[in-house]
Order: structure tokens, then C-alpha cells, then sequence
């Protein structure tokens, strides 16, 4: 098999990463965790595109997977195509839209610290001021100082996306999931109250990698994913 086809075979692996943030963001109430960062806030908002075939819904709203109509969706065996996520972390906030099926992030908005005399973007847009301010002109040094913490914030974010990313693979690839973490997303879908301790215990990554299993760009299993995978079919149910 072509690498092209591999790729294309896989792409639902990119959606279901979506729908474990999107399930956990509201399952500890946008409060999550990895083994390296420990707690940060994440949480979808302004946008949520599902779609399977060429049916789509999309939802725009301040917490667009709270409501309904995201949930109808995932029933009718609709998956996240992509949303807005926010993420809360080091004192600092970060907006970004996820595009799941290639794993991309568009529009990655950082609040730099060499950068705090200047309006907080982010906290401009959550308070309803859209309008753009003039900035002050800064000299070349302080220019060069700012782009460089920005690439080393990306670096971090970066990091953060991979770690979550790692231990999705790790629960995706588990004996646990199609056991599991397939009838508490069901449950999760239909409006149950879940006991999210007993989630915990699945939750927590061996210590093990997995990142070798699936690259973080490509999104191609090595091992794991098997072709006649049904991702769909545990929700549409």
C-alpha cells in the first residue's frame, strides 16, 4: 500500500483525537493533564464542524460542544472535523483551530511576556473589544527578543499538543478502548453522568512511549490501527 493511501485510510485517527479532547474537556470539566505539564485548561469554543460524508453541521457559539445539537450529531455517526480550541496554561491563555484530519493547527495565537505592554489580544476579544489598537514602534533588538520567545512558546505548545496526542494513542491502542472508553462516549453522547474517577484509572499513559506509533504529522499507525477499523459505529449505535 501506497504511503498516500495510508494516509487517507487513517485520517479518521485525527478526528477521534478531537472527540477524546472535546469528551475530556467536558468530562473534568476543562481541566486537563499530562505527566510532564500536569494540569492546564483546555476547552472547545466559537466553532465546531462535524461531518461525515457530505452531511456537516456546523455550530458557532461560545462553547459550541455543550449544546444538543453537537451531541444529535455524533449520533447521526458525525465526527469532529474540526473547532476552536482554548487552552489555559502557565498563567497565560492560547487560541487556536484544530483541523483534525491532518492534524494541523491554524491561527495559533501567544501572549509573549517581552510583549505584556501591548493589549492582551485574547483578553480584548473575551471582553467584546475587537478593535484593534495601535501598537508601539519597538527597536530592532526588542523585535528580534519577542520573535524569539514566540518560536520557543510554539516549541512548548508544540510539546503539549504531542504529549496529549501520546496518550490518546495510548488509550486508543489499549485493550480498553473498544472494552471501555467506547460505552462511556456513548453514555457521554446520550447525556448520562459519568463517574469520571472510574475514567481516571483508564486514563493515566503507561510509561512507555507510544509516540512511535503514529507519527504526529502524518498520522500513519505503524501497528495497531487495522484497515477494517469502524471508528464510527460505537456512536451511531
Amino acid at each position: 500500500m501506497q504511503l498516500v493511501d495510508k494516509i487517507e485510510k487513517r485520517r479518521f485517527v485525527g478526528r477521534e483525537f478531537l472527540l477524546w479532547l472535546w469528551f475530556e474537556s467536558e468530562l473534568f470539566d476543562a481541566t486537563l493533564s499530562t505527566r510532564e505539564h500536569g494540569p492546564f485548561g483546555l476547552w472547545l469554543e466559537k466553532r465546531l464542524v462535524l461531518s461525515e460524508g457530505k452531511e456537516s453541521t456546523r455550530i458557532t457559539a461560545p462553547t459550541p460542544g455543550t449544546g444538543r445539537e453537537a451531541k444529535e450529531a455524533l449520533l447521526r455517526g458525525q465526527l469532529p472535523e474540526s473547532a476552536g480550541i482554548r487552552v489555559a496554561w502557565r498563567d497565560d491563555e492560547t487560541s487556536f483551530l484544530f483541523k483534525a484530519e491532518t492534524l494541523a493547527v491554524a491561527g495559533l495565537r501567544l501572549q509573549t511576556v517581552l510583549n505584556k505592554e501591548e493589549p492582551n489580544e485574547l483578553l480584548e476579544e473575551m471582553l467584546g473589544n475587537k478593535g484593534k489598537k495601535p501598537r508601539a514602534q519597538k527597536a530592532p533588538d526588542d523585535q528580534y527578543e519577542v520573535f524569539y520567545e514566540r518560536m520557543q512558546l510554539t516549541a512548548d505548545f508544540e510539546e503539549l499538543l504531542q504529549a496529549l496526542y501520546r496518550d490518546f494513542l495510548a488509550l486508543r491502542l489499549s485493550a480498553s478502548w473498544e472494552g471501555v472508553v467506547t460505552t462511556l462516549l456513548r453514555k457521554w453522547v446520550l447525556g448520562v453522568e459519568l463517574d469520571s474517577a472510574e475514567y481516571e484509572l483508564l486514563r493515566r499513559p503507561p510509561q512507555t512511549m507510544v509516540s512511535d506509533v503514529l507519527e504526529l504529522h502524518t498520522g500513519v499507525p505503524k501497528t495497531g490501527v487495522h484497515e477494517s477499523d469502524e471508528p464510527h459505529a460505537a456512536l451511531a449505535e
